[in-house]
């Protein structure tokens, strides 16, 4: 039988007939499918008709399969099971069982002071959710929403109404610098002149040369790094200073002191996700965690 041909086939028939193999019985089998006897009857005769096979042959008082007809029995019995696996895998998303989640992260400050704890709650809830993490720079991150590069990103706030944002966690930029000296309790854009400067050249170096701007005064940048490891070991080996997020900066920093900055430069990290699009059962379910958190 063609595919095209098999696409005809009512599908009452296929249901039908592993029935009728188990049963012996068409007025058995329709009970078991909630239907009437005709229509079982009418459904195998449009298959017999249109296909040119006869399924089915009646012997003493049973009805039987014919070889063509058991052929079609089994064909019958994995579209029941394809049916039930379909059902099952819908059930368990709807009930945020499976899935998968993709999350941007901006960074050292999301990755490892906010990813832990948020992704290890969710995954305690749903541990047969499968979550891929990826870092994406600040500028890049809703770029990568809109085209559905990740799901969901923790990131800094935006003026951008094509997202919805719940706030995460206040953060603040603070200065590193060597621990070969006393500093001030609080250092200005002026007083960090005095040193070469490090540029971070993550998702905060806008918010870092604002704030000196803002001073009417631009930064000695000698060095420019991306990771974190790499500013910390430019400033411990006396090489400048730097300005990073404060939930960036690790616990312990031998060799560097952390100075709170005069005026204070605030930034707001936000879950967020493209407004308006359908979301599916995981980052639901991630999203209304946070929410009411």
């Amino acid at each position: 039988m063609s595919l095209r041909l098999l696409d005809t086939v009512p599908i009452i028939a296929l249901r039908a007939l592993p029935l009728i193999q188990e049963t012996g019985s068409i007025t058995r089998a329709a009970n078991a499918l909630g239907v009437s006897q005709p229509a079982v009857s009418r459904a195998i005769a449009a298959l017999e008709h249109k296909s040119g096979i006869v399924a089915t042959r009646r012997i003493g008082g049973q009805i039987s399969l014919t070889a063509e007809g058991k052929r079609l029995a089994e064909l019958g019995h994995r579209e029941a099971l394809l049916r039930q696996d379909a059902w099952e895998d819908v059930t368990a998303l709807k009930r945020k069982k499976t899935g998968a989640l993709r999350i941007g992260s901006i960074g050292a400050s999301a990755s490892t002071r906010l990813l832990p704890q948020l992704l290890g709650d969710y995954q305690n809830r749903f541990p047969k959710i499968r979550l891929a993490v990826r870092e994406i720079p600040e500028a890049e991150m809703a770029e990568a929403l809109k085209t559905g590069v990740v799901d969901v990103a923790i990131t800094l706030a935006q003026d951008d109404p094509s997202l919805d944002q719940l706030p995460l966690a206040d953060d603040h930029l603070v200065a590193l610098l060597p621990a070969d000296r006393v500093w001030p309790g609080r250092l200005t854009p002026k007083d960090l002149l005095q040193l070469p400067f490090v540029m971070t050249k993550g998702g905060s170096e806008p918010l870092v040369r604002a704030w000196f701007a803002q001073a009417g005064v631009v930064p000695d940048v000698r060095h420019e790094a991306q990771q974190i490891t790499s500013l910390l070991a430019l400033v411990r080996a006396k090489l400048g200073a730097t300005i990073i997020a404060d939930l960036a900066a690790p616990e312990h920093h031998p060799g560097l002191v952390k100075v709170p900055l005069d005026p204070p430069a605030p930034r707001e990290i936000v879950l967020a996700r493209l407004a308006g699009d359908p979301m599916s059962e995981a980052l639901s379910a991630f999203w209304e965690v946070h929410r009411t958190a």
